[in-house]
């Protein structure tokens, strides 16, 4: 930068917009550094609220396979009594028919 044949005012006026040059760039600097941290941080609370979505329906998911489960159990054990139920049915009709056959009529 030659200043060779320029006031002192003229040498002060480009010092002052050199000046204003590089502090506009350091506050612009600022503003995208700080619209860059805004941006990440929305990123972060995004994933945030995502996981904890994520883990509420797992849980629930989870919860609901349970009461399947349960109730697939219980619907089992129930067909396994009404089994039970008809072949000892079965068992003590036959006993009967067995003691009808049995006693001669007189």
């Amino acid at each position: 930068m030659a200043t060779r044949g320029l006031s002192s005012d003229e040498i002060k006026l480009r010092a002052q917009r050199a000046f204003d040059k590089v502090d506009a760039r350091k506050q612009e600097a600022s503003r995208a550094f700080e619209a860059e941290q805004l941006a990440r941080e929305a990123v972060l609370q995004k994933t945030a609220r995502l996981k904890a979505l994520r883990l509420a329906k797992e849980a629930a998911d989870a919860e609901t396979a349970a009461i399947v489960a349960a109730e697939q159990a219980r619907a089992k054990a129930e067909i396994a009594e009404a089994k039970a139920a008809a072949k000892a049915s079965k068992a003590e009709a036959g006993k009967r028919t067995t003691k009808a056959k049995a006693k001669p009529a007189a």
